[in-house]
């Protein structure tokens, strides 16, 4: 299991496709059949978002 962190701008709009199941298929090397190995490895990309987040909403933008 691996957690990894990458900033920078628009990381997450960049990233978030890759989500998913990925699949790796090659020969193996350590094989003398030269059987394929597959591989899979599961990504998820979250974006970090800040707790501590002040709105203000003007009453004129209050419906009701």
């Amino acid at each position: 299991s691996v957690t990894i962190e990458i900033d920078g701008e628009y990381a997450y709009g960049y990233l978030r496709s890759e989500a998913g199941v990925h699949r790796l298929v090659r020969i193996s090397p350590f094989n003398a059949q030269a059987k394929r190995q597959t591989s899979f490895v599961s990504c998820d990309v979250m974006p970090d978002i800040e707790t501590d987040i002040d709105i203000e909403i003007r009453p004129e933008d209050i419906k009701m």
